[in-house]
């Protein structure tokens, strides 16, 4: 997450749309939990946006949110004891589950079909997590359960929370063994010991599941011994690839090496995503190159010097972002550029927005990109509050204002139905922004 201190404008005409904090909250906005719930109606993802359409502001006593994640018919944010969705449509709350006196860490798995939350009991320290398994469709618990599992129980793997399927939660133990705990009871179901399978130092860096694949990104090298570690020593070998397996199973389906980079220490930090269309890339930050990996074959096409940052939803384009020059354009399958936004209209949109928000890359869309930027107020009650840079020009967006006070960006994603982007106030209470 982002966050940058500045100095805005509270919100007074865009509706609020607020939770009440209660307790052990099973709330949905479908049904009244007296029988089973409804799915929410999904929306689609918003080609561009232009305004800002509503607020919801965290109870009383929320701190700062642990993330914002696309769930069906809108977006997730966790918070200190629990995880909440709000409709991307109007921001109300879709459903909701707090549990007082537990400090809570959450991910949406895969394509969004779960949302799971790690629950640390504040009040004894020799408590096992607790893990909750949502549908991300009802808000209905499906798992609730106590991890026994030495490795699983031992520490929060925050990492691996969004890798879990209809029976198994898939986590990286040590450093390359795969293993799935079965949902309901944290029993192993299987493992991969050696997913790198070589001689010298191996690791699987990072692992994602779609609907039929888990895909594991691996590394390795020779590390002489006595010699001080060369995982970042420009010209010493590595290799590095992707290995697809069987999530019921953890049988192999197939391998590909595409080692990319200037040393092995860009394969571990490289990133590996899912997109809501089931694309799988890749993106190593210090060779600035991106990967698209076929999780049914394995095939890998490389991006050169780009983050593929979005997808079509039948995956039949991408939209792929330039940090070195901050640049975005949109290209199909085989690489060839449809439309370009380039440096120079990027730089027109900057000059609205203030300023990009560090080095991560702006929030991707079909028709352009979103720049969230400084609030600063622009009359006596707007303030502006980004930029959306389409391909047809620029658009600032501004919040209608009522009194002065301090927020801090955090986080930007794009869901169903909005663009959600969360703040911190001056208070240290979490605010999401829903724009359309």
């Amino acid at each position: 997450m982002r966050r940058r201190a500045i100095a805005v404008v509270m919100l007074g005409a865009v509706a609020l749309a607020a939770c009440s904090p209660g307790g052990a909250s099973d709330s949905t906005g479908a049904s009244d939990g007296s029988g089973p719930r409804e799915a929410v109606q999904d929306l689609e993802r918003p080609s561009s946006v232009s305004e800002a359409a509503w607020t919801w502001e965290a109870p009383e006593g929320v701190g700062a949110l642990g993330g914002l994640f696309p769930v069906p018919g809108g977006v997730a944010a966790v918070m200190d004891d629990g995880a909440i969705a709000l409709s991307g449509e109007n921001g109300g709350v879709m459903w909701e589950h707090r549990f007082p006196d537990t400090r809570a860490f959450g991910a949406v798995s895969g394509q969004g079909q779960y949302f799971t939350l790690q629950l640390m009991d504040t009040e004894d320290d020799e408590a096992r997590p607790r893990m909750l398994v949502i549908d991300a469709s009802t808000g209905e618990t499906v798992h609730d359960y106590r991890l026994e599992d030495e490795e699983s129980s031992g520490h929060v793997v925050r990492g691996w929370l969004a890798n879990v399927t209809d029976e198994h939660w898939i986590t990286v133990e040590g450093e390359q063994e795969l293993v799935a705990h079965r949902l309901g009871t944290d029993e192993t179901a299987w493992s991969v010991p050696d997913v790198a399978a070589c001689n010298g130092v191996g690791s699987v860096d990072r692992a994602v599941v779609t609907d039929g694949t888990l895909v594991a990104a691996f590394t390795c090298y020779d590390q002489p011994e006595g010699e001080t570690s060369v995982e970042m020593t420009e010209g010493q070998e590595f290799v590095s690839g992707y290995s697809g397996f069987d999530p019921a199973t953890g049988e192999e389906l197939w391998r590909t090496e595409a080692t990319a980079g200037m040393f092995a220490a860009d394969a571990h930090e490289r990133t590996l995503t899912v997109h809501a269309s089931g694309v799988v890339t890749a993106y190593h930050p210090y060779g600035r190159i991106g990967h698209v990996v076929d999780q049914a074959t394995g095939e890998v096409v490389t991006v050169d010097e780009g983050d593929v940052v979005w997808t079509e939803e039948d995956g039949s384009l991408r939209g792929v972002w330039t940090d070195r020059t901050h640049a975005y354009r949109i290209e199909g399958p085989d690489g060839q550029e449809q439309r370009r936004l380039g440096t120079d209209e990027i730089g027109i949109a900057e000059s609205f927005a203030n300023a990009l928000q560090g080095d991560d890359a702006p929030v991707a869309l079909e028709d352009g990109v979103l720049l969230p930027a400084d609030l600063i107020p622009r009359g006596e009650n707007e303030a502006e509050a980004a930029v959306f840079q389409g391909f047809d020009g620029a658009v600032p967006i501004t919040l209608a204002s009522a009194r002065e006070t301090n927020l801090e960006f955090d986080d930007a994603v794009l869901a169903p139905g909005t663009v959600a982007v969360s703040y911190i106030s001056h208070s240290g209470q979490g605010v999401v922004i829903g724009l359309h």
